[in-house]
């Protein structure tokens, strides 16, 4: 006789890149000795590689794609799966700069949100006849330029991997569409201040950032702040 299945609830968000809705189911059991083992190995790589598999298994699309999402979506997502699953509240120490105690604070995951400039867009008009229509960096794109240590030879794939679409006067050119040798002429004819312009819709995109502020020893106003995935997995 099979042992009876127990349900796990549902909850729902909404993509900070793309407002579409995702349902996704806190992680049980298996998912959580993925997460501690990983933990344990505190390399980069593994931690990462747990953290999608984990979002993949819990996220409850059959059309939803881990290696395709934004970056932040991703981050985003785990903490709203964190969340539900282990709980909001999580606890933590911080040693303080300037007195040395070790303070006992607390971070609501639940009041972590994307942060993003109201002027930012993935349109970005070049000069009065051409622009460019870019997606975020994602798992993907990350998994192709982590070998690389070289800044310029960094942006530049960067770059390439996340153009979507060249548009001018009379049309719009799907970028994925065009030869390799037709995509690196583009990038290598652009103007520096074109380059630079493109450069910037990566410093200036919407990114997870929360801070907890706390009074030190002294009546200082201090601050804990949480700016990537890695600081709020190594939480709890």
């Amino acid at each position: 006789m099979a042992l009876p299945k127990i349900s796990s609830p549902t909850f729902e968000t909404t993509l900070p890149s793309t407002g579409d809705k995702i349902y996704y189911r806190p992680f049980l059991v298996k998912e959580e000795k993925i997460l501690l083992l990983a933990k344990e190995t505190g390399e980069t790589n593994e931690v990462y590689n747990a953290i999608k598999q984990v979002i993949n298994n819990c996220v409850m699309h059959d059309s939803f794609s881990i290696d395709k999402c934004a970056t932040f979506d991703l981050e985003y997502l785990f903490i709203k799966i964190r969340a539900v699953s282990v709980g909001n509240i999580v606890k933590f120490k911080v040693t303080d700069s300037d007195d040395g105690i070790e303070y006992d604070l607390e971070l609501d995951l639940n009041e972590v949100e994307i942060q993003k400039k109201e002027d930012y867009s993935n349109k970005l008009e070049l000069d009065e006849n051409i622009g460019l229509i870019m997606r975020y960096p994602s798992p993907a794109v990350s998994e192709k330029i982590k070998d690389k240590t070289d800044v310029t030879e960094i942006t530049y794939e960067l770059i390439k991997s996340c153009i979507d679409a060249v548009w001018d006067e009379n049309d719009v050119y799907p970028w994925d569409q065009e030869p390799k040798e037709e995509q690196d002429q583009f990038l290598e004819m652009l103007p520096v201040e074109h380059y630079k312009k493109v450069s910037s819709f990566f410093q200036n995109m919407p990114k997870i950032e929360h801070v907890v502020e706390y009074e030190n020893s002294t009546g200082k106003k201090k601050k804990a702040v949480f700016r990537n995935l890695n600081d709020f997995f190594m939480l709890g």
